[in-house]
């Protein structure tokens, strides 16, 4: 059991680097279409930054996700919401620092904040913030959050 922990730490470090390396940018339109689709994959999208101390504290608890939820149709997106002209020199060698287990898409806004009210009435914009979808139910949460909170949302969905 030991070694099956660590090859799939092992296989997810390796596609963290390559997610890094291949971050893409998605419109915040885009990205709700995808996770509202009616499907039975549940999507957990949480909305963070580099900059953000609390979001980066948090990308642990998710990355905890996959080894309990293997072959169930649970999928985390990390929506980066750093600046654009940061990709490159910020959020891609963050990512090749930092441990990230996820799908990583730098969230392409509009201008103005009416797409946050899109995406959740009660969303302020503060991140992190974190929305998990399925079948037209939803959660949503703004501020830090932990796996165990994560893990009753999901589990509530399945």
């Amino acid at each position: 059991m030991y070694r099956l922990l660590i090859l799939v730490t092992f296989f997810f470090a390796l596609n963290a680097k390559s997610i890094g390396q291949q971050i893409s940018k998605l419109p915040i339109a885009t990205l709700q279409h995808r996770v509202e689709q009616a499907s039975d994959t549940i999507f957990v999208v949480n909305f963070w930054a580099t900059w953000c101390q609390p979001c980066v504290k948090e990308i642990p608890e998710f990355n905890k996700i996959p080894a309990s939820y293997a072959g169930k149709p649970v999928k985390v997106i990390m929506a980066n919401l750093d600046f654009p002209n940061q990709i490159e020199s910020r959020v891609i060698p963050f990512l090749k620092d930092n441990l990230v287990v996820h799908e990583v898409v730098a969230a392409v806004t509009p201008r103005g904040g009416e797409w946050i009210e899109k995406l959740d009435p009660a969303w302020s914009g503060a991140i992190p913030a974190t929305i998990i979808v399925h079948q037209g139910k939803r959660f949503f949460h703004e501020g830090e959050t932990d796996y165990e909170t994560i893990k009753e949302w999901i589990n509530s969905l399945l």
